[in-house]
């Protein structure tokens, strides 16, 4: 396939918007290309989600209430319950996408289906704010793991509500700038150390995204998504990890990760040891 077929082919894919059948992508956990997901819309109060208390739980709810009344007034809750396509690469992001369970993560793709992931958004986090303020539509993939919850919110109203609203500009840009620092801190770190400190800094970044509180905390994430995100294959990710795990960093359980020491993981991330 060429990259038009291949570009005319996500836009195929996208054009089943939400309530029809998506088709479910070629991510790390999904068990086969074949199967599908039925993607459900939901009203606030039809899931029973307190949606206004999420939205007020993030940089929104600095707002008066009647704003954030309004706001919320206009966002949808989506249930997927198997790794699902949300927005192709190329193509104009339609939503704004707040995380509540799951997450969402940035994929490259190629023609080829060699694909890299970028980033994972989890809980609490917005899947993204560059696409609601730029005319370019954004250069990924946007995938949701299964399974999961999102609050939807139309681009196109998020963007004229913070014309409206001046003062959120500068919320959004230091949400915009948090994620920036942490993916040069990866970027730089993930060729300047070893494989075993590439891996701590790795759960150390991850961490912190998902705002663990303390020392010490759970990281909510499997062993393939880190291999994935470390761009190694899966047994070599469960090595390091098995690695990190004898040195008293980190104790492994199905789909997380308990960090014991926060300081003494990135102390070690920080050493000099290459492979």
């Amino acid at each position: 396939m060429n990259v038009k077929d291949d570009l005319r082919a996500r836009r195929m894919i996208h054009g089943a918007r939400t309530l029809n059948t998506l088709a479910a992508p070629t991510y790390p956990e999904c068990p086969g290309s074949d199967k599908h997901e039925k993607v459900f819309a939901m009203t606030a109060v039809a899931c029973g989600l307190d949606v206004r208390g999420m939205l007020q739980a993030t940089l929104f709810g600095r707002l008066e209430p009647p704003f954030l009344d309004a706001l919320a007034s206009h966002a949808r809750v989506e249930r997927y319950e198997i790794p699902t396509l949300l927005n192709a690469a190329h193509l104009p992001l339609q939503h704004l996408r707040l995380v509540v369970e799951g997450r969402i993560g940035l994929v490259v793709r190629r023609a080829s289906g060699n694909e890299v992931a970028l980033a994972d958004i989890g809980a609490g986090a917005w899947a993204t704010w560059l696409p609601c303020f730029v005319p370019e539509p954004p250069a990924v993939d946007f995938y949701a793991s299964g399974p999961s919850l999102f609050i939807a919110l139309p681009v196109t109203h998020v963007r004229a509500f913070v014309e409206r609203h001046p003062q959120i500009y500068p919320w959004v840009l230091a949400e915009i700038d948090y994620r920036m620092k942490l993916l040069a801190e990866w970027t730089a770190h993930s060729v300047l150390t070893g494989s075993k400190q590439r891996m701590a800094r790795l759960i150390h970044i991850l961490a912190r995204d998902q705002k663990l509180k303390g020392n010490s905390g759970t990281l909510v994430v499997n062993q393939s998504r880190l291999a994935c995100l470390a761009r190694c294959a899966r047994q070599t990710a469960n090595t390091l990890l098995s690695q990190l795990e004898r040195q008293g960093l980190i104790e492994l359980s199905y789909g997380e990760v308990k960090i014991l020491d926060m300081r003494e993981l990135l102390a070690f991330a920080d050493e000099e040891s290459v492979d």
